[in-house]
């Protein structure tokens, strides 16, 4: 029988995720990327953040459908060229994404809240920034 002693661990050392006020304007960090296709067929790109200043913030995703005319109406068409125009400006991307090279980098956003998949409040982007 093998025993593990978590006492070196301090598991009573944490803190309970949290949301950070809405309508401020934080910097945020890439964590990492999921691509994907929706349940409507529309493939799309969703970066996850946390706040740079708060480490006890919830993680949390931006869903950017990729602009597709063939799939999109005009205005699905235009909002998904504005959201994605507006991340890849924020985060200083140029005209590419690396889902590995960047991971880290760093951008601005005004956040919101939203609800996560189980109901649960969670940030969300309002707006990125990018005149920073």
């Amino acid at each position: 029988m093998t025993i593990i002693d978590t006492a070196e661990y301090a598991l009573d050392d944490t803190w309970e995720p949290i949301v950070v006020p809405k309508d401020e304007e934080y910097e945020l960090k890439i964590v990492s990327f999921l691509k994907d296709v929706d349940k409507r067929g529309y493939p799309f790109l969703m970066p996850f953040f946390e706040v740079t200043d708060e480490p006890r913030c919830k993680e949390f995703g931006a869903y950017m459908p990729f602009p597709n005319p063939d799939m999109m109406s005009e205005k699905e068409l235009n909002n998904a060229r504005r959201d994605l125009a507006a991340f890849m400006a924020a985060f200083d991307l140029g005209t590419s994404i690396d889902m590995d090279s960047d991971v880290g980098k760093t951008g601005w956003a005004i956040l919101g809240i939203g609800k996560d998949k189980d109901g649960e409040p969670v940030n969300k982007i309002n707006r990125f920034v990018v005149s920073r």
